[in-house]
């Protein structure tokens, strides 16, 4: 269990998230144990929440990653707003390498939020070129490693056109 008590930051925000838990599930997997892992919320003492690591990376998901209203949010940060959008990519896939708690869907909501929306394609790609390529890079192996299977056609052609912006 690991306890996060820091109002603002949730597991997605931060790779010491991804690094501890995501780090002790796998650590675990390599000595054969597969042990349950759980996330408390406790910025709020009077209402602490705990949740497995799987449900808590659905909520921040659904909650903040694939919110319209953050990722505009973001886009009013420019270069820095990009580079927090791939740091959450990013964190996302650490946790698919490094547990079990992320399947296929949570990257496909990820890959429409950002990269298969064309608004915020162009303001990734505008504002931080580097951030918009790492984020194509990062779902791509995401692919090449089997944790996304893209329910998209199109979803190679436009993470080649962003990886090409930079």
């Amino acid at each position: 269990m690991h306890v996060q008590d820091m109002p603002g930051q949730d597991v997605l925000d931060s790779d010491a998230f991804a690094e501890h838990e995501g780090g002790f599930a796998a650590a675990a997997a390599l000595l054969d144990n597969a042990p349950a892992v759980y996330h408390a919320d406790a910025t709020s003492p009077d209402a602490a929440r705990v949740r497995t690591m799987a449900e808590e990376i659905a909520r921040v998901l659904r909650a903040r990653a694939t919110n319209p209203r953050w990722l505009r949010g973001q886009m009013r940060h420019g270069h820095r707003g990009a580079a927090e959008i791939a740091e959450t990519v990013d964190n996302l896939f650490a946790y698919a390498a490094l547990t079990d708690a992320v399947p296929s869907r949570h990257f496909d909501l990820l890959f429409e939020a950002t990269c298969g929306d064309e608004t915020l394609r162009a303001f990734l790609e505008s504002a931080n070129p580097q951030a918009a390529a790492a984020i194509a890079a990062k779902f791509e192996e995401a692919a090449r490693r089997g944790f996304w299977i893209s329910r998209r056609n199109s979803s190679a052609a436009i993470l080649a056109e962003m990886r090409s912006v930079a």
